[in-house]
């Protein structure tokens, strides 16, 4: 059971239209409405993880809605920007971020790319193009890896993963027109974030961040307090500039 505070509560699995499973919000009021900050959970390991994420977002004052990770027919930023307008009333739409993990992040980029209201992006751990490009590249992940992303995807098997995935792959186009700023984790040794993906993701934002925090041996995304410190202090989504 998920422990529930004041203005914090535990949703449950309800799909809404385009897609979006939100299972848990935090900090929404229409008499004080507080900055939005949106979370994709990723394909890889249980949401509860980020319980305590999503907790310090809103001590931190963020009104704060979580949702489940994209599906193969639900990977655009459309339904992302649809969950926004859903919670206009309830929060400050117009000074969003979104915080996405791992498959999370593409939805997350996407939705940047054409809507405005998102001032802030930060992806965990977040494949953009060479994976999906590349089946030979895509099948070769940890079997744990492989296995999450058949049940995230409804694949019928592992070696149909790059057919369903085929859609996700972000490119240079969608990229560009991005106008907020972009934060950028991962770890060395994390397979679903290769150096190419890094390079484009430079060469293509105009505003964005990198930040590799130290592995833990087994090529997994970042985690833990200091990527948490790090999310909750890029979340801040007023005016700034940020190095490229």
């Amino acid at each position: 059971m998920i422990d529930e505070q004041p203005g914090v509560r535990w949703r449950g699995e309800g799909r809404m239209t385009g897609g979006d499973a939100v299972w848990w919000t935090g900090g929404l009021d229409p008499r004080r409405p507080r900055p939005l900050a949106v979370v994709v959970t990723g394909a890889l390991g249980r949401p509860e993880r980020h319980l305590p994420l999503l907790k310090r977002l809103v001590r931190r004052g963020h009104a704060v809605v979580a949702t489940s990770p994209p599906t193969a027919a639900h990977h655009s930023g459309l339904p992302l920007s649809r969950l926004i307008d859903r919670f206009a009333p309830l929060a400050v739409t117009a000074r969003t971020c979104v915080i996405g993990f791992d498959l999370g992040g593409i939805p997350a980029l996407a939705a940047a790319s054409g809507d405005e209201r998102i001032r802030v992006t930060q992806v965990v751990g977040t494949p953009v193009a060479r994976l999906f490009d590349e089946p030979e590249l895509l099948l070769s992940l940890p079997t744990r890896n492989l296995d999450a992303l058949v049940r995230a995807t409804g694949a019928p098997r592992r070696e149909l993963l790059p057919e369903a995935l085929g859609g996700f792959a972000l490119r240079a186009e969608t990229l560009y027109p991005l106008p907020g700023l972009v934060r950028v984790a991962y770890t060395a040794d994390d397979p679903l974030t290769p150096p190419q993906d890094l390079a484009l993701l430079k060469l293509a934002l105009a505003r964005s961040e990198f930040r590799a925090f130290p592995g833990r041996g087994d090529g997994t995304a970042p985690a833990g307090r200091p990527l948490r410190r790090w999310l909750v202090e890029g979340a801040r989504t007023g005016p700034r500039r940020a190095p490229r």
